[in-house]
């Protein structure tokens, strides 16, 4: 019955949502490959097991991917899709006293206790962008109840870090700087949902870490009050910190010369370097740091930068056959945020006018 009603709404969707009707390529693959019956996201297409309560089976359902999907939403103008995405979130993810859960099973049942303060930041920005949008009350309340949980709980003094374990009621003793949202913590401080000194340490740590390496610390320590650096470089978080950087008018000129250089000695970027060489120790690419890297670029006001990374990044979509419009489909299966992330880069893109909008 559940599977019948999932259906009948994608039909519904498909055909009767105005400006959605004929989705992008890599929306259209998203709906069709990497939904759960209850209509949660799926991580991967595939079904797969591990122990470690940190990673994800594959048809697991994340926090994140409801976020990446409501920026899309946004970004696009589309208050259906947003709206699936609220009902998801509200149903599935959001306890009522603002507790979000970073990762649910298939079935939507949860089996930690820890939320994520990147993920709630990003869905408090959503959910406030959207109330200012369209008007719509509960996203506000939303927002509200989360900013409310994190700025009470997912804090040390006047910090606040990477998770909040319920169980245990225990707080991370550190924040990565990929996790610093500047926008998302402005709209906490101006609402009242986390006091002036907490705002400003989080700025502070965003702002005062070096950057001439041209490598960001991984995080911030505040037990010991100081940064610490991986010496396995990943440049997904490097992107995100380089991009929340930017937002705060801060410097990035090293990260934004390094890249521009491995574009011209290498033709493109890969996942993992050495901190010491600035050499890359993986072979890989992805869609979603080329995705990041968009972003960035755009933001740091590169916008010739940012069209020479989107072919890298759309060498990574299929273009014919059952999975058209997938990103990085290898052996029947990929992981959604290798496609939610492209999926935003290329509609900010759009909405720039410096690719045209891809239906086909």
């Amino acid at each position: 019955m559940i599977l019948l009603i999932g259906i009948v709404l994608l039909f519904f969707y498909f055909n009767q949502s105005g400006q959605s009707s004929k989705p992008e390529a890599t929306e259209e693959f998203i709906y069709k490959w990497l939904i759960n019956k209850n209509g949660t996201f799926a991580t991967y297409m595939k079904e797969t097991e591990t122990e470690d309560a940190d990673l994800v089976n594959g048809r697991e359902s994340l926090s994140e991917s409801i976020g990446l999907w409501m920026d899309y939403a946004l970004l696009k103008e589309d208050k259906r899709l947003f709206e699936e995405a609220y009902l998801k979130l509200d149903q599935y993810f959001l306890e009522d006293d603002g507790f979000v859960h970073w990762k649910l099973t298939e079935t939507g049942r949860s089996e930690v206790s820890t939320n994520a303060l990147v993920d709630d930041l990003r869905l408090i920005q959503a959910l406030f962008i959207a109330n200012e949008k369209w008007k719509v009350a509960k996203y506000e309340d939303a927002a509200y109840v989360i900013g409310k949980y994190i700025g009470e709980h997912n804090r040390k003094t006047y910090f606040l870090t990477d998770f909040y374990h319920k169980e245990h009621q225990y707080a991370s003793e550190r924040i990565t700087l990929s996790y610093i949202e500047p926008d998302a913590l402005n709209q906490l401080h101006e609402r009242g949902l986390i006091d002036r000194k907490t705002y400003e340490n989080m700025l502070n740590i965003l702002g005062n870490a070096p950057h001439k390496d041209p490598f960001f610390p991984k995080y911030f320590d505040v037990k010991k009050s100081e940064y610490v650096y991986d010496r396995r470089i990943n440049m997904i978080d490097q992107s995100l910190a380089a991009y929340y950087r930017e937002k705060r008018g801060h410097s990035t000129i090293s990260f934004l010369e390094f890249i521009k250089k491995e574009l011209k000695l290498r033709g493109k970027i890969f996942g993992q370097y050495d901190r010491e060489t600035k050499k890359p120790i993986v072979q890989y690419e992805s869609p979603a740091l080329y995705g990041w890297l968009i972003l960035y670029s755009i933001e740091a006001g590169e916008n010739e930068l940012a069209l020479e990374l989107y072919p890298e990044m759309k060498k990574f979509r299929i273009q014919h056959g059952k999975y058209k419009g997938g990103y990085s489909v290898y052996q029947n299966n990929t992981h959604i945020f290798d496609n939610l992330v492209p999926l935003l880069a290329e509609r900010t893109l759009c909405n720039l006018q410096l690719v045209k909008e891809d239906k086909e």
